[in-house]
């Protein structure tokens, strides 16, 4: 790595445009996915290394700067994964999560371990040649399990991504496109990385362009989320009490009203149907249980719920989707 001016006002312009894209994912994503935040703000780590590595002037501080460049980078793939996951809507085991949690706390060791151990690195200089700051690096034995690492999060991501996409857990092919092209563009950088000799580290511009492209997707989806239940509440506002409502309608309310919770699995499985438009003779053969008892849970259910009748209960529904869109 070559420093110089240009470089240091390439890395801070990195820095400023990071930090502005993390300030405007609470803009963004209203529903603040964790996972998204955390890949931002390790982004914003990353770069910030990046910019002190390029205006180092003695080994301490390359190695400083090194440490803060890998506490943001060896995180960032372990985010990212997570993210897709997510948006492909299958769920992770939180025991598989505590081990890759583990695993890149491990790594972070390893990459950080110059100064004490010589695994990572064996040996790393500053040189000034031709009035230029040059950072030489001699990777030790465990470098090639950081690429390892590495290249296992780009296999893993891109295999979730074909398999939601089988699988159709995945909202939709807009989706699809945005993660693989996030996905394939960091791998054809990091590639371009490992094999080209460069004296700028494309990663830190590569991590901003992912931000946008990221922020770009969650703000689409959020507004074609927010149409679906706009027009859900509106067929909702228009439809006779006796008619029910559909399966789509039904899950955004159980979703939206909050104060379902305090209802039991059976007199929730009981207001699905109840919202459905069936009457207490069709619940009980749908549920295999007597019409008496459908009275007395439904009974519960009104009292829980602080509503009289029928009427009263959809009423209530569209005024809480109403206080949630």
């Amino acid at each position: 790595m070559i420093q110089g001016n240009d470089m240091n006002i390439l890395y801070f312009i990195t820095i400023i445009l990071s930090l502005l894209l993390l300030v405007l994912y609470f803009f963004i994503d209203k529903k603040r996915n964790k996972w998204l935040l955390l890949l931002f703000i390790s982004i914003s780590i990353c770069n910030i290394g990046y910019f002190f590595l390029s205006i180092a002037r003695n080994i301490t501080f390359v190695i400083i700067s090194n440490d803060i460049v890998y506490l943001g980078s060896v995180f960032l793939p372990f985010f990212m994964l997570m993210l897709i996951l997510n948006n492909c809507n299958l769920k992770v085991p939180k025991p598989l999560i505590y081990s890759l949690i583990g695993i890149s706390t491990i790594m972070l060791w390893v990459t950080t371990s110059i100064g004490y151990l010589p695994i990572y690195y064996k040996d790393i200089s500053l040189e000034l040649i031709n009035d230029e700051y040059v950072i030489e690096k001699e990777y030790g034995p465990f470098h090639t399990v950081y690429v390892i690492y590495i290249f296992s999060y780009f296999i893993s991501m891109i295999g979730t991504i074909i398999y939601a996409t089988i699988k159709k857990t995945i909202s939709s092919k807009m989706q699809a496109i945005f993660l693989s092209i996030v996905v394939l563009g960091n791998i054809l950088v990091w590639l371009v990385e490992r094999f080209i000799d460069n004296t700028f580290e494309f990663l830190s511009i590569s991590y901003v362009i992912n931000e946008c492209l990221l922020l770009l997707l969650y703000g689409i989806l959020y507004e074609y989320e927010s149409n679906i239940d706009k027009k859900v509440l509106k067929d909702i506002s228009s439809k006779d009490f006796n008619e029910g409502l559909n399966e789509e309608q039904i899950d955004i309310i159980f979703s939206s009203c909050k104060n379902l919770s305090i209802l039991s699995t059976r007199e929730k499985e009981i207001l699905r149907h109840i919202l459905l438009g069936e009457k207490r003779k069709e619940i009980g053969v749908s549920l295999f249980i007597s019409e008496s008892a459908v009275k007395k849970h439904t009974t519960n259910i009104f009292k829980k719920l602080n509503v009289n009748n029928r009427n009263e209960l959809f009423t209530e529904v569209k005024k809480s989707l109403k206080s949630s869109l």
